[in-house]
């Protein structure tokens, strides 16, 4: 009987190694506890679930590792979900017996799972401990494993659903009734990069361009890549104008949208077949600054989701500030004046990058870039190249540097510049004609007067 029922259970070590049991091959001793013989329905059995982070090594045989060390770190708080197989096709399944074997003989999960006329038992979840590791007692039997909770764990490749049966099979007849596995996975340990630009012209409502630097995370050795994606939630401030992504073809190995604010890129399975781990995938988000909000700092991130797990990039900032100028009239600033036109220049000796007109009020408003990160503040000058009707310009038409600044400034910054009125000729009090009348008036009076005396001297002669 000994015999015969051990060739039934031949197929169990590779139902062991299928199960991805994960074993390193390294500090195993055989455990004192392996049963050699039949197997006792009186002995209990337990499944002790080692959780690690790393890549899958050697496959096990349940036995458990003295030193491991080098498994990589341990994972809390991972949840498994553990299942009885306890019947198929109506039979029960019962391991201390030579026909319960049989009709486990060829399991897969996929058969346990459906299409195999298996059927599964009430399942319980047990959740790692602070050193990874979880112990349940179970009957004998055979139980579908399936992580179904990650923890606090960014996890890119999940452990495989496995089977194991209590007790385990071991070699030289033995049995192994507290049986040790080893699934792993692979957590993303990415971290994305983002960056702006500087716009090519520095004034509100033109472009600037973000780059994410997306590294593509290595994922398990049975692992594929089933999703990368790169979303870029963008500030309201902004507006979404065109994306691409460096080295890859838009349609056929990536989908975008670029819509307001969502910049999305999801890669196809075209795509997906040509991501490397170790590689970086590079997006480039076109958008447009429509307005400052309430203080001038634009700031935005990046999400990369790659097979469900997510790494967020850090957070690039654009810093934009308002200017105003204020036109008045022979230094009286409520005497203020419209119609004067200046030219906004970046640098002194460069080329204007606007042109601004004060309005009804006097004042002329521009918004212009002032830099990127921790850089708040930059100096601008304004050129006056047009005065207001009746003034002139001054004789240095040029504004001292003027220091532009964002980060929690919502007041513009308010340049005060006065014009002084043109002069004129003196002007006829009636007009020329009126010059002439009043000459010969004078002349006349003057006539009038000399003879009034020679009258008034003659009429002295007389009567002397």
């Amino acid at each position: 009987m000994k015999t015969s029922f051990l060739k039934r259970v031949k197929w169990v070590p590779a139902l062991a190694a299928a199960a991805a049991l994960s074993l390193v091959g390294v500090g195993i001793s055989t455990p004192a506890d392996a049963a050699v013989g039949n197997i006792n329905p009186d002995t209990p059995s337990s499944l002790t679930i080692h959780k690690y982070d790393g890549d899958q090594q050697e496959r096990g045989d349940g036995t458990e590792i003295d030193d491991p060390s080098s498994l990589g770190d341990p994972l809390d708080g991972v949840e498994f979900t553990i299942t009885p197989v306890t019947q198929r096709n109506g039979e029960p399944i019962d391991l201390d017996t030579a026909p319960g074997w049989d009709l486990i003989d060829g399991a897969t999960v996929g058969d346990v799972k459906g299409g195999g006329g298996y059927t599964l038992g009430t399942p319980q979840k047990v959740t790692t401990g602070g050193d990874g590791t979880v112990t349940t007692d179970l009957p004998h039997g055979l139980y579908l494993v399936e992580e179904t909770g990650s923890g606090d764990h960014n996890v890119i490749s999940p452990a495989e659903p496995f089977l194991v049966t209590l007790p385990l099979p071991q070699s030289g007849g033995k049995w192994l009734y507290d049986a040790h596995v080893y699934p792993k996975n692979k957590t993303n340990q990415t971290t994305p990069t983002k960056e702006v630009a500087a716009p090519a012209t520095p004034v509100l409502g033109n472009t600037v361009t973000w780059t994410i630097t997306a590294p593509v995370p290595n994922i398990g050795n049975d692992d594929t890549y089933r999703s990368f994606a790169i979303t870029d939630s963008l500030d309201p401030r902004l507006t979404c104008e065109s994306i691409a992504v460096e080295g890859f073809t838009s349609g056929t190995d990536y989908t975008a949208t670029c819509d307001g604010q969502t910049a999305n890129v999801k890669f196809t399975s075209t795509g997906l077949g040509k991501l490397t781990g170790g590689d970086n995938v590079k997006m480039t988000v076109t958008t447009t600054v429509t307005s400052l909000g309430d203080n001038g700092v634009i700031e935005n991130d990046a999400v990369v989701n790659t097979n469900g797990s997510e790494v967020t990039s850090n957070p690039a900032k654009t810093n934009w500030g308002p200017l105003q100028i204020l036109k008045y009239a022979d230094d009286d600033t409520s005497a203020t004046l419209s119609g004067a036109v200046f030219e906004v220049y970046a640098d002194r000796d460069g080329q204007p990058i606007g042109k601004i007109t004060t309005g009804s009020n006097g004042t002329a408003n521009i918004s212009l870039w002032v830099g990127n990160g921790d850089t708040t503040t930059k100096n601008y000058w304004v050129k006056e190249t047009e005065a207001p009707a009746g003034y002139v310009l001054p004789s240095d038409p040029w504004s001292q540097a003027i220091p532009v600044v964002a980060n929690g400034e919502a007041s513009p910054y308010v340049v005060q510049i006065s014009n002084t009125q043109k002069e004129h000729g003196e002007l006829p009090f009636t007009g020329a004609d009126g010059k002439m009348l009043l000459t010969l008036i004078g002349i006349a009076l003057l006539l009038l007067a000399i003879g009034a005396a020679v009258i008034r001297y003659t009429r002295r002669a007389r009567q002397s």
